[in-house]
């Protein structure tokens, strides 16, 4: 059955690719994989451990993941138990160390809308440049201006495309601040204070931030239902 109409409307294929399921898998399992390799780097969990759980990423198979997910409630328990049914058992309880559901979700979105931000840059990017040069051939090329809807003043084409780029401008000035904003890691565990991780915990955090290129999101007191996040300017690796 081909996809509903709603799918495909004012978006294209490659955007659309950016939030499907197989992006979200791979950006879910990007997280895992390298959280193991920086908890592997801060003597956490050990190399073979690391070595274990990045295999799993690399052969993970996410046939009936959807029924699952759906069933949990979140993507994150039926892939971690997967990937913890794929490791040796020595090496199970080193997967997903010190990261909760809401880690893996988070993040993985911010990982998508990254990528969706690169084709919305280079679209915007270009319809600007096109304004632009509209702008200047049409400088002195008569339009009809308006008022309240009702013919007014001569004005030039070339003016009311220079207005079409300023708004154009501030909007995708407005995205990237927001972008900026949202394209964080998400790491602190079950109630957002690293216990799991004790005294390396911040330092993990920075750590897998700067692995992913997204700033990280640090949380500065327990109880993950609250909104107590202090979010860093600096861009971690980017």
């Amino acid at each position: 059955m081909p996809p509903p109409i709603t799918a495909r409307m004012a978006s294209t294929p490659e955007m659309l690719a950016c939030f499907d399921d197989a992006a979200l898998v791979r950006a879910a399992l990007a997280f895992e994989r390298e959280l193991a390799a920086v908890l592997a780097e801060h003597g956490v969990i050990t190399a073979a451990a690391a070595a274990a759980i990045a295999a799993a990423c690399d052969s993970f198979d996410a046939g009936g993941l959807a029924d699952a997910a759906a069933h949990a409630g979140t993507l994150a328990i039926p892939l971690v138990a997967r990937l913890r049914a794929a490791v040796a058992p020595a090496h199970a309880a080193a997967v997903h160390l010190g990261a909760t559901s809401q880690d893996v979700a988070d993040t993985a979105l911010a990982r998508q809308v990254a990528q969706a931000m690169r084709l919305l840059d280079r679209e915007l990017d270009a319809l600007t440049d096109a304004l632009a040069a509209l702008a200047r051939i049409h400088a002195a090329t008569p339009a009809l201006g308006r008022t309240l809807l009702q013919p007014a003043e001569l004005i030039s084409f070339g003016m009311r495309a220079a207005n079409w780029l300023l708004g154009i401008d501030a909007a995708q000035a407005r995205l990237d601040r927001e972008h900026r904003g949202a394209r964080q890691l998400e790491l602190g565990g079950a109630v957002g204070s690293l216990a799991r991780l004790g005294a390396v915990g911040p330092q993990v955090r920075e750590a897998l931030a700067e692995r992913l290129a997204q700033p990280a999101r640090c949380d500065r007191r327990p109880g993950r239902g609250g909104r107590h996040r202090d979010r860093r300017d600096r861009q971690a690796g980017a």
